[in-house]
């Protein structure tokens, strides 16, 4: 990432934390408990930690739930109750690689070097793949898919993110796959003052979003 594309991510955090600071309490709280109980390790690292809290903060804004902050919900009503943070699958990733997928949770013994390399992971399994952006138009269908939970890897609403981020307040058209993630991006645009507009295609779902 340049620097401009990092003081652009740096700015959306910010703004996010001082929008949501008071949640954002309410979240610690739940997590540190949550923590104490199954003998774990919170992810001591400020800046990442609270992005987590962020998005757990927006998915309750959004969908009524804390689903965790790596995956929107997909419509399968089974799938998406064990996506409610901490999610079904923590302990068992936790068991085998250390930490939850989101990196939020840890075994207890992990040190912040152990956290900071279990980061990179993440972001490179988020970041790693490029936008498929093209002339103001998103692309989000074609992207890896995580194996235990079977949904895509950067999802919808996070490359929709990262999109406005890059390229300022202008309209941004979104494809889809499914009809679930562009409803997702209604309630995304909802939260974020955005106008939503949505037309089927014949292979998705075509969303504009647009600063109002």
């Amino acid at each position: 990432m340049d620097v401009k594309g990092m003081f652009k991510m740096m700015k959306a955090f910010f703004r996010d934390y001082f929008h949501y600071r008071q949640e954002l309490g309410r979240q610690d709280q739940f997590i540190k408990k949550y923590a104490q109980i199954k003998n774990l390790k919170v992810n001591p690292h400020w800046m990442f930690s609270t992005n987590l809290k962020i998005w757990l903060t927006e998915s309750e804004k959004m969908f009524g739930r804390r689903y965790c902050p790596c995956f929107e919900p997909s419509g399968d009503k089974g799938l998406d109750k064990k996506l409610i943070c901490p999610c079904a699958f923590a302990e068992e990733e936790i068991k085998e690689n250390g930490t939850c997928h989101c990196v939020l949770f840890g075994r207890g013994d992990l040190s912040s070097e152990d956290f900071k390399k279990a980061e990179a992971h993440l972001m490179e399994e988020y970041q790693g793949v490029p936008l498929n952006l093209v002339n103001g138009i998103l692309d989000t269908r074609k992207v890896p898919v995580e194996k235990k939970r079977g949904l895509k890897v950067p999802d919808s609403l996070h490359q929709v993110k990262r999109a406005l981020n890059a390229i300022g307040n202008k309209e941004l058209k979104v494809l889809v796959e499914k009809e679930q993630e562009a409803e997702n991006l209604q309630k995304f645009a909802k939260i974020k003052n955005l106008d939503y507009q949505k037309e089927q295609t014949q292979d998705g779902y075509l969303v504009t979003l647009k600063i109002k």
